[in-house]
């Protein structure tokens, strides 16, 4: 499968970009002002993404963050990383949706929940 991040990302899209990253607006949006960070090279999972990049897609985060809520007047954002598992066509991103206090987002997600043996995961922290 082609990924579109890699080839049909077109740069009019772009609103901002950093050495590694770049800023497009979602396409399908949860929220008015939903960003997408999306790397410039195609990793698969955010594990891939050496720890200098992981600190450069920090910081972003944090920049984008703050001007979302200071010109956009929101309670907050929600980031959410996704990879080509739940994203099929595409490689690693983080979304960045903006977030009212009363916006209900919480109450609107229903999973099935899956009973998990976590004793393994804590043995391993």
């Amino acid at each position: 499968m082609t990924c579109i991040f890699c080839h049909q990302l077109n740069e009019n899209d772009i609103l901002y970009q950093t050495e590694h990253f770049k800023v497009v607006w979602d396409i399908d949006p949860v929220q008015t002002g939903h960003l997408l960070i999306i790397s410039k090279e195609h990793y698969d999972t955010l594990s891939q993404v050496s720890p200098a990049i992981r600190y450069e897609l920090s910081d972003l985060e944090v920049f984008l963050t703050e001007k979302l809520c200071q010109i956009l007047a929101i309670d907050g954002v929600t980031i959410a990383c996704n990879d080509r598992l739940f994203d099929a066509g595409t490689h690693f991103h983080v979304h960045l949706i903006p977030r009212f206090q009363s916006d209900g987002f919480w109450d609107q997600i229903s999973l099935a929940q899956v009973q998990l043996d976590l004793t393994h995961f804590l043995k391993a922290l």
